[in-house]
């Protein structure tokens, strides 16, 4: 059973800070957070208290669905603002400089990098909104000269399932769940094939439960971590995601 982690603190993730004194005007402060390891932390809480209460309960009640949705949320999450991390300090970054974030890219590679995320259009917004999650990776891998993430194996596999999962919750439309397994989404056929279901779910139509938290932490640390490794980036992945696990006291 994965153990909660610890709270994180400032000290668990770089912060960039500028400090300006100009003379006769009052001092500024800017601070640049990055949100990765919180949302991971979250999906890695959530799948703990999930599980929790699936091992203590006789009947599953709302908050342990609850636990199991944010597990998904937070875990698609945190690929969301890990990738965004890398992508948005190469294009914030002058040519030449890097940060704790894209230490290990090739300068060449962050130039590029720059021009895809920032790159001059009739709507600014569309060089980032124009990418899907996954190819914000696989780009990013293409631009650093790495071989990309295969899509017919794990964790890309897992992964590209989960984000259905996920977009299924965010924009959920209310349909008929037949036991047979009739007219059931084919992501969700697959999602079942992939979890380690112990009871079944209070919620028919997924199968939302300790198994698929477990199974989305898992599985995007799998996807995350593969792809800092093939990137080549410096800093390193345990230390800055996965937090210190102390068990703690659920309310």
């Amino acid at each position: 059973m994965t153990e909660p982690p610890d709270q994180p603190g400032p000290s668990n993730q770089p912060i960039k800070a500028e400090f300006k004194v100009v003379t006769g005007l009052t001092a500024s402060v800017s601070i640049r957070n990055y949100m990765a390891n919180q949302h991971l932390w979250n999906a890695r809480r959530e799948a703990w208290l999930c599980r929790k209460r699936e091992e203590t309960l006789q009947n599953l009640d709302r908050a342990h669905l609850s636990h199991a949705m944010m597990a998904v949320l937070s875990a698609v999450a945190f690929l969301e603002a890990f990738v965004n991390a890398v992508w948005q300090d190469a294009a914030d970054s002058d040519p030449g400089e890097h940060t704790h974030y894209t230490d290990g890219i090739p300068d060449a590679a962050v130039a590029i990098m720059r021009e895809l995320w920032t790159g001059k259009r009739k709507n600014k917004e569309d060089a980032e909104r124009m990418m899907s999650l996954q190819s914000k990776f696989q780009i990013a891998l293409v631009c650093a000269g790495r071989d990309r993430l295969d899509k017919g194996a794990e964790p890309y596999q897992s992964v590209d399932v989960l984000i259905d999962l996920r977009n299924e919750l965010v924009h959920f439309k209310p349909q008929w769940w037949h036991d047979d397994g009739r007219d059931e989404a084919k992501f969700v056929a697959q999602l079942r094939e992939k979890i380690k279901q112990t009871r079944q779910s209070p919620f028919a139509q997924l199968p939302l439960g300790a198994g698929c938290a477990d199974w989305a932490c898992s599985s995007v640390i799998a996807f995350a971590r593969d792809w800092h490794s093939r990137m080549g980036l410096a800093h390193d992945f345990d230390k800055v995601y996965l937090l210190p696990t102390e068990p703690f006291q659920v309310p």
